[in-house]
């Protein structure tokens, strides 16, 4: 999540399939908002438009997966991600227009109604003082096919399950040169690294599934650009070496 939201706010394209619940009737260009229902502070984290129909993948469920079990996904292509809410529960509760709408449903997939999305873009551009101006259906058509797209999750897979599970193994300091984001930047800083790949995943020739521990290290920003002055990148050791 940390990374992600860097990723977006320097205006980098970013994008991760999403379960959408069982809801088929989602387009291409349409407009997303992403909700944090769980942990506080609770609103709108994010939104941008759907980079893809929805696809059949294996259930985000390690346990179902492994049974064979399946889920509907759909690409979220990020125009605004943030860390803390862009329209927090007090505004999406007591907004006359806004607060019609139940923002805290059990499910994924809620289709909001146009009178209300209005309000919810306009409140979002006035609050981060950024015009949101949607991608055309040519211009998404051209992003997407100009990236290596592979439609599973257990293959060539940047998941952020796979991020945490790393840095569950091995915490958010550098493994090199032991840098960590919080001591330096405080709260802002937390839970903030970059996750390097052993493997580089670009260079992978066929579909593998990603084991985090084994193949996955947390890095500073200033290794993870050493690491790859190179191709195949250095390894870990090398960039070691070099910062005793």
């Amino acid at each position: 999540m940390p990374e992600a939201v860097v990723k977006v706010n320097t205006g980098e394209y970013y994008d991760i399939y999403w379960n959408c619940g069982n809801t088929k009737k989602i387009q291409i260009g349409d407009t997303f908002l992403l909700m944090r229902l769980g942990t506080p502070p609770k609103g709108i984290i994010g939104f941008g438009q759907i980079f893809s129909k929805p696809n059949s993948l294996p259930h985000w469920d390690e346990d179902k997966a492994n049974e064979g079990k399946t889920a509907l996904f759909v690409d979220l292509l990020f125009s605004q991600l943030s860390e803390f809410p862009l329209i927090d529960e007090q505004t999406l509760k007591t907004d006359e227009v806004i607060r019609q709408f139940n923002w805290f449903p059990q499910s994924s997939g809620i289709l909001v109604p146009q009178s209300i999305t209005g309000n919810i873009l306009h409140t979002i551009e006035k609050q981060s003082r950024t015009k949101y101006n949607a991608l055309t259906l040519e211009k998404l058509t051209e992003i997407f096919e100009g990236r290596v797209k592979v439609i599973t999750i257990k293959t060539y897979d940047r998941s952020p399950f796979a991020r945490q599970q790393c840095m569950d193994c091995y915490g958010t300091t550098c493994v090199i040169c032991g840098f960590n984001f919080e001591d330096k930047y405080g709260q802002i800083g937390k839970g903030f690294i970059h996750v390097h790949h052993l493997t580089q995943i670009a260079d992978v020739g066929e579909e593998y599934k990603i084991d985090p521990i084994k193949d996955l290290r947390p890095v500073c920003a200033n290794c993870h650009a050493m690491l790859h002055k190179k191709r195949p990148a250095y390894g870990i050791e090398d960039i070691k070496t070099q910062n005793p």
